[in-house]
């Protein structure tokens, strides 16, 4: 095992990107199987339509990505989903044309952002074109049903909707029973963000050495993550020696020594 890692250090072409296996149509097949279950949710479900506003869930149904990490927290990007219907996504200023090569985006809206991040003081004003806009759509698509479900949600917004007779429902439960069962096509972008994931725990093995920190070696991983188109990694949960006991310790300036312990979760989002 030391000579094989001593060998990729003696090796400048070690360090070269994974081949990525897929290609189209799988992720255009697997756009629309996602788009198709989340639909099937709202109509089971007696929903006319489901208002996403946590990006992981705005991707899963459109494919749509955008500051993941930032939308997260600020409430900037929004997309309303038909049962029977139109995708609309409401995009932060100056990126509509970020899904131009999406076909399961039907139109693309300048959000209104009423969150106190982006109104401040204007907040209850905001919010009420906001929820007028959605109202609206209801009525034009819904079909006479005005049951809207909702993935999240600050309560100025519920409030400002329900006073339009629009009727709330839990919408993260409907998209947790959409992303429950896998396509074929699904699996085969899993095996590959996997085999990513893998790459980099091999980068990380072959480049620990004693005399760095746990951030030095946590990079590697990321490094190898966004080479290979992925997104982000939701925690830092790396520790070596006496800190990996207790568990759930965060990477730090530790300094690693010769023969300790390195525990690791990966939690990464790839491509």
């Amino acid at each position: 095992m030391f000579e094989t890692k001593q060998a990729y250090l003696n090796d400048a072409a070690a360090d070269r990107p994974l081949s990525n296996p897929v290609s189209e149509p799988t992720p255009r097949r697997a756009r629309a199987y996602r788009l198709r279950r989340v639909k099937a949710q709202l109509v089971n479900t007696d929903c006319a339509a489901v208002l996403l506003y946590d990006p992981v869930n705005i991707r899963y149904a459109t494919d749509a990505s955008n500051m993941q990490v930032w939308t997260a927290h600020n409430a900037s990007r929004y997309a309303l989903v038909f049962a029977e219907g139109p995708v609309i996504l409401w995009e932060f200023h100056n990126c509509e044309h970020l899904s131009n090569h999406l076909e399961t985006v039907d139109e693309v809206r300048v959000a209104v952002n009423w969150a106190y991040f982006g109104a401040g003081p204007r907040v209850a004003e905001r919010a009420r074109v906001w929820a007028a806009e959605i109202a609206d759509l209801l009525r034009q698509y819904g079909g006479g049903n005005m049951r809207l479900a909702v993935d999240k949600m600050e309560p100025e917004g519920v409030l400002c909707l329900r006073a339009l007779g629009v009727q709330l429902q839990q919408g993260q439960p409907l998209l947790e029973r959409a992303r429950s069962v896998k396509s074929a096509e699904e699996l085969e972008l899993m095996k590959w963000t996997i085999a990513v994931c893998e790459h980099g725990i091999e980068r990380m093995y072959n480049e620990l050495r004693p005399g760095m920190t746990e951030q030095d070696l946590w990079a590697y991983l990321h490094f190898e993550n966004i080479r290979h188109g992925g997104e982000w990694i939701e925690t830092r949960l790396l520790a070596s020696g006496p800190r990996t006991n207790p568990w759930m310790q965060e990477c730090s300036e530790r300094v690693m020594n010769e023969g300790e312990i390195v525990a690791f979760d990966t939690d990464l989002i790839g491509p």
